[in-house]
């Protein structure tokens, strides 16, 4: 009897300890399970914490470019639209030196404009506007009438200088430029009197663009053995704005128009190139 009993013992302690096993066996298992569960878990961790940190990164430089932008906006948002050149202030400077010229010859007459270059009366104008006159009058903007004295004048340069005949010396004389600071494209202005028979006033101003500075004989004489670099112009003239003014945007006398080919291709003779003739004028 007690041998049976001890074999049912030993029988019971077999069967719990291969339980025990498995369980143990199982749960090693499971516990490796876990394990590798969880490493796969922190691996997928440390790589959204990776992408989070890029993203981190690339928003705070859009940031960046967005406040350069909104900076770029309100500057250009500061800066006022300028819809073209003003020339008001400019046209009233220059009007008053510029004169009407009547011209009376033998052959009949005919009619131009000039600039007044000094206050005590001389008048810069184109030498094929006085070309054979007998007898000159000048008329100011404000319909004041004086004849004129034809001092000296260039059928190659086609310019000439006359001086009123006045002991005034208030005159509105133009404010001289230089032709050699002139450059292609910048703006222009001119005047002069093409509706001349309407006087007094207004002169007739025309706006543009230098063109070109051309290389060319003579415009009024075609002498072969005379050039000079004529400033080409847009600006539209007529023949009543012949010996006017070319003007910069600072007011100041540049050239004379002269001839106009076509429209939109006219020319003027350069200021400087008749500077000799003024000052033997001026020194009479």
């Amino acid at each position: 009897m007690k041998r049976w009993l001890m074999t049912i013992l030993i029988v019971l302690l077999s069967a719990g300890t291969i339980a025990n096993g498995a369980l143990l066996l199982d749960s090693n298992s499971g516990s490796q399970d876990t394990a590798a569960e969880l490493s796969a878990l922190q691996t997928r961790n440390t790589s959204l914490e990776a992408s989070l940190a890029e993203q981190q990164s690339d928003a705070a430089a859009l940031l960046v470019e967005i406040t350069a932008l909104q900076q770029q906006v309100s500057q250009i948002a500061a800066v006022p639209v300028v819809s073209g050149t003003d020339f008001t202030k400019l046209a009233a400077q220059i009007e008053p030196s510029t004169v009407y010229v009547e011209v009376f010859s033998r052959f009949g007459g005919g009619t131009g404009s000039g600039t007044i270059i000094r206050a005590d009366g001389y008048v810069l104008t184109n030498q094929h506007v006085v070309d054979g006159a007998t007898s000159i009058n000048v008329t100011l903007m404000t319909g004041e009438r004086f004849s004129a004295t034809l001092l000296t004048s260039s059928a190659d340069m086609d310019a000439a200088v006359l001086k009123i005949t006045t002991t005034r010396t208030d005159l509105p004389a133009a404010k001289m430029g230089s032709s050699a600071a002139v450059i292609l494209g910048e703006e222009i202005i001119t005047c002069g009197y093409p509706l001349g028979d309407e006087l007094p006033g207004p002169a007739t101003f025309n706006t543009g663009i230098v063109s070109a500075i051309r290389n060319m004989i003579s415009s009024n004489t075609e002498n072969p053995n005379f050039r000079m670099d004529y400033i080409q112009f847009d600006a539209d003239i007529n023949p009543g704005n012949s010996g006017g003014g070319l003007f910069n945007m600072n007011g100041e006398l540049i050239g004379i128009p002269s001839y106009g080919f076509a429209t939109g291709i006219n020319t003027a003779v350069p200021i400087d190139a008749v500077q000799s003739l003024i000052q033997g004028a001026l020194s009479q």
